[in-house]
């Protein structure tokens, strides 16, 4: 989206019914859904336009937008807002079940779905094997879902030398689940 246009000039237009003006709105609008990744419901996308732009013009004839460099952020608000009431919608529409990009996820494999009971054996397994602060580390942040910052207060470890144990974790991690055992049952 250009930053060449000024949009205070098109909401001018816009409520003296210039209709290249609502298309000018509409362009507006369509881009902040295209940044919401809003492609799902993009056969709803010509009604929450025009939803948009009915909120905005009528917050401007009741002189709520007096401050024209904000309208795009404004814009983005109303967008977003009545985007959230579409998923929302949807959402009392289907119950509980999974919206369709949900769906699609699970059937390429969802990365957030447990992993099988044999590879959450042979994780613990390394990260029992491994150094001790790399392995609390790596608990801590990536099965604790502990931020960094909360980790390194917790144990007391500077916060780059707990990024550098991360780093370093998971590439041992990597190695270890990766070599086939040897002989002896460890690890090479």
């Amino acid at each position: 989206m250009g930053t060449s246009e000024d949009f205070a000039e098109v909401l001018a237009a816009l409520l003296d019914g210039d209709r290249l003006a609502f298309l000018r709105m509409s362009r507006l609008v369509t881009h902040y859904l295209i940044r919401l990744r809003a492609y799902d419901f993009r056969d709803e996308w010509p009604d929450l336009v025009q939803e948009v732009v009915t909120a905005v013009t009528t917050a401007a004839r009741a002189g709520k937008l007096r401050d024209s460099h904000a309208l795009a952020a404004f814009v983005l608000a109303i967008t977003r807002h009545k985007f959230a009431d579409r998923l929302k919608a949807e959402l009392r529409v289907r119950g509980q079940a999974q919206l369709a990009w949900e769906l699609a996820t699970l059937e390429a494999g969802d990365p957030l779905a447990p992993p099988p009971h044999h590879i959450l054996i042979d994780l613990r397994r390394a990260l029992a094997e491994m150094p001790e602060k790399k392995g609390e580390a790596l608990l801590r942040v990536y099965v604790e879902g502990k931020t960094y910052e909360e980790v390194a207060i917790e144990t007391g470890v500077p916060l780059g030398t707990l990024k550098r144990y991360l780093r370093d974790g998971l590439a041992e991690l990597r190695r270890r689940l990766s070599d086939p055992p040897d002989e002896g049952g460890t690890s090479q």
